[in-house]
């Protein structure tokens, strides 16, 4: 049934013999003009930008992201510090010990 709309739509495209509408490939086709002006070398910037990247000379990881990851690993250890200290004071305040703590320099037992 498709077949039969599409051949008919067809004739009747042929009949009335309509020229190609402005967004099809044969009008963009007809009215494209073919470049005649010679092409400029690329700018140094935009045949780096076209270059093969090298694997050996690419980093897997961004420096700023790395900084950033230092960053992370820096402060995680210095809050795990804090709240160690913290379950210290509590279990002090409750007259127990915790584990590795030392008040006022003595070993706790």
């Amino acid at each position: 049934m498709r077949d039969l709309i599409v051949r008919a739509l067809e004739l009747i495209s042929a009949l009335f013999g309509s020229k190609p509408g402005r967004h099809s490939a044969a009008h963009l086709n007809a009215s494209a003009a073919p470049a005649t002006a010679p092409a400029a070398p690329l700018p140094p910037h935009v045949q780096e930008r076209n270059k093969r990247l090298d694997g050996e000379e690419v980093e897997l990881i961004r420096p700023y992201y790395a900084a950033y990851m230092q960053n992370q690993e820096a402060e995680t250890l210095r809050l795990r510090a804090v709240r160690k200290r913290q379950r210290e004071l509590f279990w002090a305040t409750m007259g127990m010990d915790y584990p590795g703590v030392r008040l006022h320099g003595a070993p706790s037992a």
